[in-house]
């Protein structure tokens, strides 16, 4: 599978431009990926992998079978048990990272799209300086996979990539998110979205059944948890279109204050009951801080 290198001759957007300013970068140049699960990675990295190797770290043993390397014999346990038994030791490998991006029309209001961009650009950095690829699916009417990334050279390419994911109409995120499991070596899923659309919850499911570690960052404008919005108004649905009429007064915003939190609770605990790391991230907050504190508390990140 081929793995993107960045072309010298690619131009690299304006530091002013850049979704990851170099002092940031260089923040986050001293976090690592961690996997939670064992991976398979296509090459030696430096996390457990489901396969045994040849490293100095004790993993099992199993019985001697014609072929085996004698020198892997354990004699001490053969004079125990009277069996041939060889030792098998830890691999490490790669993680193949995959970060699914939203990129339907409700990501497009506030500040989301960029902070959830952000995201993956951070993610796809931190995995490049710990010698892991990535990969940046971006998920709209059609899911656009792209390439595999790797290496701190590939960033750039990753910052143009991401760049040109405009927010708008519908996102099919159920195939985004079996497109990520289905191809290439195990490795860690990232679902960057709002989640603000019908069937999140099945969404969740698909993010779930994967063989590799399964993290949901949830964007969220700060319009999204407070709106500013008062009297006769007439509101479009940003990917239907269907409109509505509402008259909004402080009792209207208590309800939905009150649904709103119910609807927090509920995807916070479809994540817990499907073992996905969950991080909220508000598009007024800084996006070092879900990096370096909340993913780091979560084990995402180390």
């Amino acid at each position: 599978m081929a793995t993107r290198q960045r072309d010298p001759a690619e131009p690299r957007p304006p530091a002013d431009e850049r979704l990851l300013p170099p002092a940031l970068l260089a923040r986050l140049g001293r976090l690592r990926l961690r996997a939670r699960r064992r991976v398979e990675g296509r090459y030696a990295g430096t996390h457990a992998s489901r396969r045994h190797g040849s490293s100095l770290d004790f993993a099992d043993y199993r019985e001697y079978v014609a072929g085996d390397d004698p020198r892997r014999v354990d004699l001490h346990a053969h004079a125990r048990l009277g069996k041939l038994l060889v030792k098998l030791f830890e691999a490490e490998d790669e993680a193949a990272l995959r970060v699914v991006v939203d990129t339907s029309a409700s990501m497009g209001f506030g500040g989301k799209s960029r902070a959830a961009r952000q995201v993956a650009a951070a993610l796809a950095a931190i995995a490049a300086g710990g010698g892991d690829r990535v990969r940046v699916l971006l998920a709209g009417p059609e899911v656009d996979p792209g390439p595999w990334f790797r290496g701190a050279a590939a960033l750039p390419a990753v910052e143009a990539r991401l760049a040109g994911a405009a927010a708008g109409g519908g996102a099919d995120l159920g195939a985004a998110l079996r497109r990520a499991h289905g191809e290439g070596p195990r490795g860690p899923v990232v679902l960057v979205s709002d989640l603000l659309f019908e069937g999140w919850d099945d969404v969740l499911a698909d993010l779930a059944a994967g063989r590799g570690d399964a993290v949901a960052v949830h964007v969220l404008g700060r319009a999204d948890l407070e709106p500013d919005l008062r009297g006769d108004l007439r509101l479009a649905d940003s990917e239907s279109g269907d409109e509505v009429e509402v008259g909004v007064a402080s009792d209207v915003l208590d309800a939905y204050a009150d649904a709103r939190d119910r609807w927090l609770d509920d995807v916070v605990r479809a994540c817990g009951r499907r073992g996905i790391a969950y991080a909220r991230l508000v598009d007024d907050e800084p996006v070092e801080h879900l990096l370096a504190v909340t993913l780091a508390d979560l084990g995402v990140v180390a």
